[in-house]
Order: structure tokens, then sequence, then C-alpha cells
């Protein structure tokens, strides 16, 4: 009995490990900058922005208005969010969900998140996988199906062959649907409370964390070898005229 799924492909941000330890990194690293350049002490309002007041996009133009820094400070302060080199920490289920799966299926990554490479690196996963797709390396990301098709081409699979497991049901869902992989949803990170935007944005399956995910890949890789032996087996399968 030869089972059909070959391939299973992760999103990386709040799926593998949580994505707020990345920015409380990224945020002592801008904050440490503009200590050494202004003399001043920052963390304490970078933090209240970010953290407590929701502010994940443009907090560096906020707290430079808010505090006359020069404008030259705020691409400072990206890239220093963007680059700090501090070790990141996974899900106490990536690893051994990994473990279990890496031995049968070629394994990858796909993540609309600036420096994914440098992340996997940070969290020691980087010998974990096959290939990675980074969506901004490539000026796209998963609003496409091109980052799905870039990965399903590199791994030699197709999406039938082929189990995505993301977090979030706004952007993770949609085209691996569509392009009839199977996917699972991880409750895990900002999104978890989150509900998909539409039909085609519901996974196949919905589960708290990565623990359950090595069963669920052999479930499906069962459910679709039983599928191809009951359609070997039939002597009706030979006759054009049966559907």
């Amino acid at each position: 009995m030869t089972t059909s799924i070959r391939a299973v492909c992760f999103d990386l941000d709040d799926t593998l490990y949580p994505y707020r330890q990345y920015a409380r990194c990224g945020l002592a690293a801008a904050a440490d900058l503009l200590a050494a350049e202004t003399g001043e002490r920052y963390h304490e309002q970078l933090h209240e922005l970010y953290v407590d007041g929701g502010i994940t996009h443009g907090t560096f133009d906020v707290l430079a208005e808010r505090n006359g820094l020069p404008d030259r400070l705020v691409a400072d302060c990206v890239e220093a969010f963007h680059t700090s080199d501090e070790p990141l920490t996974p899900y106490p289920a990536t690893e051994k969900a990994l473990e279990q799966l890496t031995p049968t299926y070629a394994c990858g990554v796909i993540t609309d998140g600036r420096g994914g490479r440098e992340k996997l690196r940070r969290l020691g996963l980087e010998s974990s996988f096959d290939h990675v797709v980074v969506g901004p390396e490539h000026s796209e990301s998963k609003e496409s199906r091109i980052v799905f098709d870039r990965m399903l081409s590199v791994l030699s699979v197709s999406p039938a062959e082929t189990v995505y497991v993301g977090d979030d049901p706004r952007v993770d869902f949609r085209h691996p649907n569509r392009l009839g992989m199977t996917t699972i949803r991880v409750r895990t990170g900002r999104y978890a409370d989150a509900d998909p935007p539409a039909e085609i944005d519901e996974p196949d399956y919905d589960c708290p964390s990565l623990t359950a995910v090595p069963t669920i890949v052999a479930s499906a890789a069962s459910i679709e070898a039983q599928s191809i032996s009951r359609v070997d087996s039939d002597p009706r399968s030979e006759d054009p005229n049966v559907r």
C-alpha cells in the first residue's frame, strides 16, 4: 500500500514559534540602538506602543513623532528590529513533531516574514527542512499561489501529495485549498481566535498545537492510500463506462 502524502510544509511565524518572542528581541535591539544614538531610554515606550497599544505597523514612526527623533533613526530602528541575533525558542511541540515527520516526508517552510532563513537559524531548525520559500526574497506573498507553486516544484510533489500547516486563516489556507493540498490549522499565536474570512479559507483540520500534526498527517496519508488501493483493486475501475 503506497501513501500519496509525500511532503509537509509549514508557515513559520506563530506556527513553529511565537512571533511575539521575535518582536520582543527586535524591540530591545531597536531600543538599544536609540540609547546609543540619543543617550535616552525608549525600551518602555516601545513596549507600550507595540505590545500594550497594538501598534505593530509604523511603530518607530509613531515613536519618532512623539519624541521628536530624526527620521533617519526610523529606518535604523527597523533594521535593528529585523537583524537582532538573539536566539529564539520553538514551541514545545515543534521539535518533536519535526522529529516524527522528517524521516518520512519532505518538509518545507513557506513564510511571508522578512528574514525567514535567519529566524530558522536562530531557532536551530534550519537543518530540519528540505527547502524554504521566503516570499519577500521574490517580492511575493501568500496572497498569491506562486509561493506555493515554488515549493511544490522544488520538492517535486503535487498538491494532492502535500500537507500545509499554518496558523492564520486570513492568508494561510486559501491557495493551498484551491490547489488541493490537505490543510491543517494550529491554534497558536496572534490569530488563534481569528475566524476564516470565507469558506475557502477554512482548513481541513483544526487542532490546538503541532502535537497533533504527525497523527493527522499519518491519518490523511492512510486515507489517501486506502483510496488508491480501492481504485487499483476494483475491477470496475478498468471499465471506462463505470463512473
